[in-house]
């Protein structure tokens, strides 16, 4: 999927799943596995530099 920060048009990154069940970045980086998906995407919002709600 591709998601960005909404306040930048400059932080945006694409994350598929790989076959081990592991979230990654476009440039690799591993963001966390599907059994967690919720720290997965706080560690991409981190990245991303959004708050969370």
């Amino acid at each position: 999927m591709s998601v960005r920060n909404r306040f930048s048009r400059t932080l945006a990154e694409s994350v598929t799943c790989s076959e081990d069940g592991s979230f990654v970045t476009s440039w690799g980086y591993r963001l966390g596995t599907a059994d967690d998906v919720e720290a997965a995407a706080a560690r991409l919002a981190y990245l991303l530099a959004a708050l969370p709600a």
